[in-house]
């Protein structure tokens, strides 16, 4: 299956903010909160980095800076995707 952002190019520019990791590059071990939110937004669905704020995750604060651990993000996100309501529309 393509990435969320493949498949809406439509929100990239918005989602995809002034981020140090780009798609094409490996995933880091921490991340700000604009980088996994782009990073989410890339592998999962649209989210926002104020979004994040409301998740439970652990928070780490090297030198007074917020970051988040990447693989404890992607859980998260893939539990949240996974626990979503699905429907079939109609034909």
């Amino acid at each position: 299956m393509l990435p969320y952002s493949v498949r809406r190019n439509a929100k990239r520019s918005i989602l995809m903010r002034k981020t140090a990791w780009q798609p094409e590059q490996p995933l880091p071990q921490y991340v700000d909160k604009p980088t996994a939110a782009a990073i989410i937004t890339h592998y999962f669905f649209p989210i926002s980095p104020r979004t994040l704020e409301r998740w439970p995750l652990t928070v780490r604060r090297p030198n007074k800076a917020t970051v988040y651990e990447v693989a404890e993000v992607m859980a998260i996100a893939e539990a949240k995707l996974n626990s979503a309501y699905a429907y079939k529309q109609a034909e």
